[in-house]
């Protein structure tokens, strides 16, 4: 079989094709769009494609199948790991890839379904409707303070109200100046607040989601984007991976006798790591009654510190949510 390396860009993208032998057949700049890569791909004989995850890794994989080719989706931190050299460019970078598929020297991420892509797609959309509710809110509080205004703690209900009054007091020309701003906020916090209560219904409906939501400070955030981001729970061999997986395990540096562990290495995915974290902080500090897992985590607070028990936690609800969704059981408070 033919090794086909494709080095992904927004704009353009580089095709390298090895024969059987390893030598390269066809090298060549195409534009990243289905016209760009049909020209290139398109009737020749089944080849396997290897390319980097990326933003347009899983779209162009679906063209590539549709095509009649094998389309290997590989890990980018690792494939770096294999190649090492001094001079990189996108040419090279297609040879090398065309190469790691003829070797098979890669690691080969998980391509999540079409459900769970529309799923972390709504949770992404959230999230930044979120993130420019706050970033209005420190920019509004920031302008307020150069003018020799504090704006303390307000209820989101009187946000908009105080500032008017704070900043019509100081000049009606400041108002004029922040109102769009706390309109956009406003805009940002009302929609990000329907797209949660839409979760919510929805996680109603849903098995696997309503049994996770059963575990302590675990709400449909978090039980939605786990859902997401794992898609496939047989694809861990036990429930411990799956905290490695989210970089919820401690990093370490061997060498010798000497074995360092570190912080978490915060590799895999950053928004369900955060929710997992959120979702600990809540489990030992809001959550009314008691479980096991609280009492492990208060008594590791007293120890540790905060900080570090709130993670350890996370690890612990990364296990047991992958435990539950294997099983079909719901969580059980001892």
């Amino acid at each position: 079989m033919e090794n086909c390396g494709i080095d992904v860009a927004v704009k353009s993208s580089s095709v390298c094709i090895l024969d059987k032998r390893g030598a390269v057949l066809l090298e060549q700049v195409v534009s990243s769009n289905e016209v760009g890569l049909a020209s290139v791909l398109k009737g020749r004989r089944r080849m396997r494609c290897v390319l980097e995850a990326g933003p347009l890794a899983e779209w162009i994989s679906e063209l590539l199948e549709q095509m009649g080719h094998e389309a290997v989706v590989i890990d980018a931190r690792k494939a770096t790991g294999v190649i090492r050299t001094k001079k990189k460019t996108d040419r090279l970078d297609a040879r090398n890839l065309a190469r790691m598929g003829k070797t098979g020297w890669y690691t080969k991420v998980h391509r999540k379904s079409a459900q769970a892509r529309v799923m972390r797609t709504f949770l992404q959309a959230r999230q930044g409707l979120v993130r420019t509710a706050l970033a209005q809110g420190s920019r509004i509080r920031g302008l307020l303070r150069a003018h020799g205004i504090k704006l303390g703690e307000v209820k989101e209900s009187q946000f908009a109200s105080e500032v008017k009054r704070l900043a019509c007091e100081k000049n009606q020309e400041l108002w004029e100046m922040l109102e769009p701003l706390v309109e956009v906020r406003r805009q940002a916090l009302r929609a990000s607040e329907q797209m949660r209560r839409r979760m919510v219904r929805e996680a109603s409906e849903g098995s696997i989601v309503c049994r996770l939501m059963t575990v302590p400070g675990v709400g449909p955030l978090t039980a939605n984007a786990f859902v997401a981001t794992i898609d496939d729970p047989k694809r861990f061999r036990s429930s411990d991976q799956v905290a490695a997986y989210l970089g919820l395990v401690p990093s370490v540096a061997q060498s010798g006798e000497v074995e360092i562990h570190g912080h978490i290495t915060r590799e895999g995915d950053g928004m369900l790591r955060s929710y997992l974290v959120e979702a600990a902080h809540v489990l030992l500090t809001r959550k009314r009654g008691t479980c096991r897992l609280k009492q492990w985590g208060l008594k590791l607070a007293k120890k540790k510190g905060h900080g570090k028990a709130r993670v350890a936690v996370a690890r612990k609800l990364a296990a047991l949510l992958h435990h539950l969704w294997i099983t079909g059981e719901s969580y059980r408070a001892a």
